[in-house]
């Protein structure tokens, strides 16, 4: 035990006084004479016997009241467990959780209010020279500094809000940054809900943290998580499927939810769904658009009190035709011809020594086929189309120069062509999980014909390569394979589509769908969307900006200048820390013009929180304190924190309470 006045205790001396009163009895005997007290002797002497208990128990009485009196003014207190909590100027770090579940009500109340109140009255517990920082989700430049009291109240004042979501471990990081630099007193508050999916911190003795849960209403939540299209590319006057999953965080079923989808304001889908409790389901819109240009769309559902994560938007765009390039070698393919001369496709061909390079750039993919070289300029601009993200198909000649063609592979760190093999390979397995196969194998057919080839070249791979084979070989040696290469895709075949060489054209069931999914995942679109808060680059096509040009990212509330980098020839922007607010958001400058969709991280969705219990279990350590009243006002409890618990209250009781014994003592004893 301590004394935070310790001067008070000279008083104790006044307790010689009643002492003295006791020891020394001033009053004066007045003489009466009996004529006889014989009878009176015994009675005499048992009355003093008891005046001298009773005169015994007042002065201790009086004695113990007195001690206690002085005891109360010395205010003494039991130390904390706080390393230093003396210290003359304190210096500490409140973390306020402003994220959407903070919108969450508690008696009427908004936590994030509640959140703020607290803050407040943990400031009120300190010293107006002490040093203050505030933080929140939003890790703002003001918010990485020490501030003064007053300015602290004006900071907490003003937290709103916000989209942005931080896992508790990056939060404590920044705290401990701004707090290593200083004394030995480092003192961490965190206010939050303390979801479990983003609530979990390392702990660091050198510092002491206060965690403060707030816990909201039980609220029911379902949210719309995510949506894609079947297909990669949709087409125009052609029906797109359109995929979401919608998630149930409650502890409620969810009967006939309506979801609706909306393009351009208008109306073009509606479903029913129901979702159990604690799960999800993942259903399908089916759509046609006759309208060219970017899409701007919303899927959204009807959700009280959690809204955020009711409205998903994203956007697209439909494609009329899908370019196709075709260089010919020896001859034109009749094969290729029938697959790609259609109208789903702009088709064009032309012949190895006829190349027009300037056009190269309307195309995605390009097919070389049975080029027996590559020419210096055709292996650059093929070089500059993969680096922009472009897919190429190498189909050899029997004829072919590999020097020149291998160096161009081995550029593009891929397989490269072995000798002409002479002896017929029988392609034995099928790889139905490649990229280029997916959706178009449920149940691979038991009767399904493979290819063969009678005068094939080896594939050779390097370890550097990396590989996918789609087609292999019993030699263990791929027929057709896949490599990545910068930013783009290599295909390699091991024979011409010739069909006095292989049936490899004629197989139907395998080389059909590989043409048709080739030229439609070789389309490079922009993303249906971005995530608020998460780094995402995005390839604007066909922006190429000088040095000193940039874009302009805009809605209704905001615009900005988001961060630029090159790739290749294009640029790449990321918007996800400068937008606030989910929704459609255009992009524009030097002569582009496209839309953009962001969503609100939907991590926050599940609302899953740490009981005070559970917290308690989590942290056990001695310098984890954790407030389990939190509707108490945190003035005193946080001053008790830092000072020890004071006692003085209790002398006063004892105080009284020795003065009342004294009392009933006099009153009533004989």
């Amino acid at each position: 035990m301590s004394f935070l006045f310790p001067g008070f205790l000279f008083a104790l001396f006044a307790l010689a006084i009643p002492v003295i009163i006791h020891l020394f009895n001033f009053r004066r005997f007045k003489t009466i004479y009996f004529t006889n007290v014989k009878f009176l002797r015994n009675i005499q002497e048992e009355t003093a016997t008891r005046n001298r208990l009773k005169h015994l128990l007042v002065l201790f009485s009086r004695l113990l009241a007195l001690a206690f009196l002085i005891f109360a003014f010395t205010q003494p207190y039991i130390k904390s467990e706080i390393q230093n909590p003396q210290s003359a100027t304190s210096t500490l770090s409140i973390y306020i959780d402003n994220s959407f579940s903070m919108e969450a009500m508690h008696d009427g109340q908004q936590l994030l209010e509640i959140a703020k109140i607290k803050a407040e009255e943990i400031a009120d517990a300190y010293n107006v020279d002490d040093q203050f920082q505030l933080l929140t989700n939003d890790f703002e430049a003001r918010q990485q500094r020490l501030v003064n009291k007053e300015e602290m109240l004006e900071m907490i004042r003003s937290v709103q809000i916000s989209a942005t979501l931080r896992n508790l471990n990056d939060v404590t990081k920044r705290q401990k940054d701004i707090l290593s630099a200083l004394g030995d007193e480092k003192t961490i508050y965190i206010l939050s809900d303390f979801q479990k999916n983003s609530s979990d911190f390392e702990n660091d003795s050198l510092y002491n943290f206060t965690l403060v849960p707030l816990q909201g209403n039980e609220e029911r939540n379902i949210s719309i998580d995510s949506v894609w299209f079947t297909d990669p590319v949709q087409m125009l006057n052609q029906q797109s499927q359109l995929c979401f999953t919608v998630k149930n965080f409650g502890s409620e079923n969810i009967e006939n939810a309506s979801v609706q989808l909306k393009i351009n304001d208008q109306t073009k889908g509606i479903a029913d769904i129901s979702v159990a409790a604690k799960s999800s389901v993942t259903d399908t819109l089916q759509f046609t658009m006759n309208i060219t240009g970017t899409q701007n769309c919303e899927l959204s559902i009807t959700d009280y009190p959690i809204t955020f994560d009711d409205v998903f938007y994203f956007t697209y765009q439909p494609v009329q035709k899908i370019p196709v390039l075709v260089i010919n070698g020896n001859s034109e393919n009749s094969f290729i011809n029938s697959i790609y001369n259609n109208s789903l496709f702009f088709y064009q061909k032309y012949a190895a020594t006829q190349i027009d390079f300037n056009s190269l750039n309307q195309f995605n993919l390009i097919i070389l086929n049975e080029v027996s070289s590559f020419s210096s300029g055709l292996a650059d601009a093929l070089n500059k189309k993969i680096e922009e993200g472009a897919t190429i198909l190498i189909i050899p000649a029997l004829d072919q120069d590999i020097t020149s063609i291998n160096s161009f592979l081995t550029n593009n760190k891929t397989a490269i062509f072995g000798n002409l093999i002479s002896q017929r390979r029988n392609v034995t397995t099928i790889n139905v999980n490649a990229e280029i196969f997916t959706d178009v194998f449920q149940n691979l057919p038991k009767n399904l014909s493979l290819p063969y080839a009678d005068k094939s070249f080896s594939i050779d791979a390097n370890s550097r390569s990396m590989e996918e084979i789609i087609l292999q070989c019993a030699d263990t040696k791929p027929l057709l394979s896949k490599y990545k290469s910068g930013n783009g895709n290599i295909y390699l075949t091991a024979v011409p589509l010739d069909r006095t060489v292989t049936d490899l054209p004629v197989q139907g069931g395998i080389f059909v769908p590989f043409m048709y999914r080739l030229a439609i995942m070789s389309m490079k679109n922009a993303p249906l969307y971005v995530i608020i808060g998460k780094e995402q680059w995005i390839k604007i096509p066909s922006l190429n900006l000088a040095t000193d040009q940039t874009v302009t990212v805009k809605n209704k509330a905001i615009e900005f200048i988001p961060s630029m980098r090159k790739s290749g020839s294009n640029t790449e922007i990321d918007v996800s820390n400068y937008a606030k607010d989910a929704g459609i958001y255009s992009i524009t400058g030097n002569s582009i013009s496209q839309s953009l969709a962001m969503n609100y991280d939907r991590t926050e969705s599940d609302l899953s929180f740490y009981s005070v219990d559970e917290l308690k279990e989590k942290y056990t350590a001695d310098n984890i304190s954790i407030l389990d009243k939190p509707e108490q006002n945190l003035s005193g409890v946080v001053a008790q924190m830092q000072q020890g618990k004071p006692l003085w209250k209790y002398c006063l009781i004892f105080a009284l309470l020795f003065l009342a014994i004294e009392i009933l003592i006099i009153r009533f004893m004989p």
